[in-house]
């Protein structure tokens, strides 16, 4: 397999941001957005790779929010952010010039 499956998702949609958190209740990470912008949901880490550049900077400059108890899986979502930020991997870098 070359490349890996990735769901399409949503690019340069979190301009309005308020937040991210980690929901226990749907083992989700949620961003929330200002105004009545409707909040975005990833079930998946990997989801985050997949997203575009400014987006990944935007989660990476805000750090999620979560409970002592969920800190483990939260904290997996901002290491996906920080990867892909410090490495430059989002939607349309070429995996096969990074390093």
């Amino acid at each position: 397999m070359d490349k890996i499956p990735l769901m399409p998702m949503k690019q340069n949609f979190i301009d309005d941001m308020a937040l991210w958190c980690y929901d226990s209740d749907s083992h989700e990470a949620v961003i929330l957005f200002k105004g009545d912008k409707e909040n975005f949901r990833m079930l998946d880490p990997m989801c985050i790779v997949n997203m575009y550049v400014a987006d990944i900077n935007k989660l990476f400059q805000h750090d999620i929010f979560y409970e002592d108890k969920d800190a483990q899986q939260a904290l997996q979502f901002q290491r996906v952010a920080c990867f892909c930020c410090y490495r430059g991997i989002h939607a349309g870098s070429s995996w096969s010039e990074k390093h």
